[in-house]
């Protein structure tokens, strides 16, 4: 077998490995990412201690009991995070918890390096960062203030009982740049924080004015069925199935009866209440697999499948029933309102107009023949 076609393999192994390690749930997964990439600080943190030990500025014994605490730290979280356990809490990733542990481990470390023990203010400081896009502004004060506290309380001991290697000049120092930057990497978190929170309260309304936008581009604001552009698209994604041998569809115009002197007699609101009840009637009536959307006016296009046996001049004769004696206006309740129709085949093919057109004539048809009926137009015989 060849080089490149080990690829895949390897590649599925390695990505089942991942999903081991690091959980396939996405959450989660980025919560491990995260934990295990701020472990590289206790990483650093472990190195400069050998490396301290090893020139022997620092007891290795001290060294090998801070480095065991580390490893038992990590080790925790990493069992906390992948098991799920963390997600009993309102912060599943246990950002302040680390963090906190973080902090005093390092304190540990600036504790026993001895004439090295500057170099762990930076990883001090990084450790605040890893955090700044999780917390809030409580955690980021309660985790600034116990840095500065814990790591003052370990210069304040180590220059009483270690004034040659930790200098109280030197300390006072030390302590001025710690706290400085934390707090003002807190009140960076914090401004993040925000930040994040305004960006997400955005997105949100962006979100549902698209939402919006896309019903309003495809939906009748009057009757809440598919507008003339979209019931077109409809049809033309049927048309294509059709073409391909998958699907077979009818297409229905429906014309509600003597709708003009209903606006003349009793006002186009009541107009509108009579839409929107025989909308509402014919979205509940028509099968699932059927889609109907307003084409103009008091017109309604309906795409019908044929299901054998199901005909679907069957289900317009069940709309027809239903209307028959049902309120279509609370305005005028003794209202009551018929609709022709005109239903005719797609043919395999053909444009998707001359079925609308076919359909059409059929209307006109049911109309001339005293409304209320439904008249199927002649099939149309495949070129």
């Amino acid at each position: 077998m060849s080089l490149t076609e080990n690829v895949p393999a390897s590649g599925a192994v390695w990505a089942s490995i991942l999903d081991r390690v690091l959980s396939t749930d996405p959450k989660q997964r980025l919560r491990i990412t995260r934990s295990l990439m701020s472990a590289l600080v206790f990483v650093v943190c472990v190195g400069l201690i050998v490396y301290c030990s090893i020139i022997g500025i620092m007891n290795p014994a001290h060294g090998w009991v801070l480095a065991s605490f580390i490893a038992v730290s990590c080790t925790g979280f990493y069992a906390a995070l992948r098991s799920g356990w963390n997600e009993r809490f309102s912060d599943p990733a246990l950002t302040l918890p680390q963090i906190l542990a973080a902090l005093t481990w390092i304190c540990g470390a600036y504790a026993i390096t001895n004439e090295g023990h500057g170099g762990t203010l930076i990883l001090f400081a990084l450790v605040l960062v890893f955090g700044i896009f999780n917390m809030n502004a409580r955690r980021a004060r309660l985790s600034t203030l116990y840095a500065v506290t814990a790591m003052g309380a370990t210069m304040v001991f180590k220059a009483m009982t270690d004034p040659l290697h930790y200098p109280y000049k030197v300390e006072l120092m030390y302590f001025v740049f710690v706290a400085t930057v934390m707090p003002m990497i807190s009140q960076l978190a914090t401004q993040l924080n925000s930040m994040r929170g305004r960006l997400k309260a955005q997105k949100s309304e962006l979100e549902a004015a698209v939402e919006r936008i896309q019903e309003l581009a495809t939906r009748d604001e009057l009757t809440g069925l598919f507008n003339r552009r979209q019931i077109t698209q409809v049809l033309g994604e049927h048309a294509a199935r059709s073409n391909r041998g998958v699907v077979k569809f009818w297409v229905s115009v429906l014309d509600l009866d003597h709708f003009k002197q209903v606006n003349d007699t009793w006002g186009h609101h009541v107009g509108d209440e009579v839409l929107r009840s025989f909308a509402q009637m014919a979205a509940s009536v028509l099968r699932e697999t059927d889609v109907i959307g307003r084409w103009g006016g008091e017109e309604f296009l309906a795409v019908m499948l044929s299901v054998p046996p199901h005909d679907p001049h069957a289900g317009l004769e069940r709309l027809r029933a239903k209307l028959a004696d049902a309120q279509v206006s609370e305005t005028v309740p003794h209202l009551r309102i018929t609709f022709s129709a005109g239903l005719a085949a797609y043919t395999e093919h053909s444009e998707v107009k001359q079925a609308i057109e076919r359909a059409d004539k059929a209307l006109y048809q049911a109309k001339a023949d005293g409304r209320n009926r439904t008249v199927m137009a002649p099939e149309l015989k495949p070129d």
